[in-house]
């Protein structure tokens, strides 16, 4: 991340670069303003960690249900127009919930329609608009411009939480609706304005064949499905979505709870993880160039599972901040390599598939949040923490074994 000042002016001297690099930053904020006061809100009205966690679920499930499609057609027709056309149905959406929360309409399947939205533009992430931030960099400078756009998600990590606190406290769920859909209008113009992405391989071997079958699209190619290394990497990525990721979505839950926070109190909490990524990224970046990504990959979840198990052991909000700070540093070390290690082991016809297969598994955090809800809602904050993390470790070490067995 910290590279030559040669690199970081080369990387940011591509206009298309600079615009994807935007859009990642912006789209960023307004995810986790959003995480953030969708959660504290569901919590108002239901007064349900169930529920709660219900929001994230139907955030994720179109993961699960469109994560490969989205993959396979980002493979084979223009990505560009497929971001646009994402943040232009965004934007409409939300203003239209703006205007009904701003009647007294919104309620709790106002925020679950907003969840929805949310994650039908967030499955374009991986497969469309990190390909074309890799073609627009050039893949001689994938490892900064991953590690630039990995940093920047960290920081939005920490800043969305925070605005996402305020707006609410002072403009109520419709501020929220309004923000969301003037920051996706605004991508919407920033991604017609790409002029220069290259096609990539896959799309100049597609030249010929404008389109795909119906097979092609729906089901993932052999090769990637008999690679022991890329099956690794799946299991990694459920053991993340399943028993890391959900965590972050109790966090307004225990503040409220726990320690009696207001949603602005709430925010700053849950930015103390996006801080930790924040300098965890950068950190990554300095290092990934010199190392294979896998170990940050793995190393990241189970220091994820490892730190939560430690909170649960003395709750306050002292060992809650340190926590999360230390989170959302070993989670740098999952997220930053992600697209790097699909991006390395696919080929190059297959990127767009690799991703949206990883994607359907990225779905199944909507397990992980069902588990999430249910397990708070049955015990105490602290011994829910505690079982969720072991329940982590023990496919995790398994997992392990198995990466060490397929480089040997």
């Amino acid at each position: 991340m910290l590279q030559s000042s040669p690199t970081v002016r080369a990387l940011f001297a591509v206009p298309d670069y600079r615009r994807l690099w935007t859009i990642g930053a912006l789209v960023g904020v307004v995810r986790w303003l959003e995480f953030l006061a969708l959660g504290v809100f569901a919590y108002q009205v239901t007064q349900s960690p169930t529920y709660v966690a219900l929001i994230a679920l139907v955030r994720m499930a179109p993961w699960i249900v469109l994560g490969f499609l989205i993959g396979a057609l980002a493979d084979y027709f223009d990505k560009q127009r497929m971001l646009a056309a994402g943040f232009l149905v965004s934007g409409v959406a939300f203003a239209a919930m703006a205007v009904l929360s701003a009647f007294g309409l919104a309620g709790y399947g106002t925020a679950i329609c907003a969840a929805l939205v949310s994650g039908l533009l967030w499955t374009t992430d991986l497969p469309v608009r990190r390909r074309l931030l890799v073609e627009a960099a050039g893949v001689h400078r994938m490892t900064a411009a991953l590690g630039f756009d990995n940093s920047s998600y960290f920081a939005a990590r920490a800043i969305g939480p925070i605005l996402g606190g305020v707006a609410y406290q002072l403009l109520g769920i419709e501020g929220i609706f309004a923000l969301s859909a003037a920051v996706y209008l605004a991508c919407f113009y920033l991604s017609v304005g790409l002029t220069d992405v290259e096609p990539s391989p896959t799309d100049r071997a597609h030249v010929g064949n404008p389109r795909p079958s119906v097979l092609s699209l729906l089901i993932p190619p052999r090769e990637l499905i008999l690679s022991r290394r890329f099956q690794v990497v799946v299991g990694v990525t459920i053991v993340f979505n399943v028993w890391c990721f959900p965590f972050l979505s109790m966090v307004p839950v225990i503040g409220e709870k726990e320690f009696g926070l207001t949603p602005a109190q709430i925010g700053a909490l849950s930015a103390c993880e996006g801080v930790g990524g924040t300098i965890g990224a950068i950190l990554i970046g300095l290092l990934a160039g010199q190392r294979p990504y896998f170990p940050f990959y793995y190393f990241g979840v189970m220091g994820f599972l490892a730190l939560m198990l430690g909170v649960s052991v003395s709750l306050t909000l002292g060992t809650t901040i340190v926590g999360l700070l230390l989170i959302g540093a070993s989670a740098s070390g999952f997220s930053a390599v992600q697209y790097a290690l699909i991006y390395t082991m696919a080929p190059p016809d297959m990127r767009g598939r690799a991703a949206g297969f990883l994607s359907i598994f990225i779905g199944t955090s909507t397990l992980g949040f069902y588990n999430t809800g249910w397990v708070f809602s049955r015990f105490e904050t602290a011994d829910a923490m505690m079982i969720i993390a072991l329940e982590g470790f023990i496919p995790l070490l398994i997992l392990g074994l198995l990466w060490m067995r397929a480089k040997s």
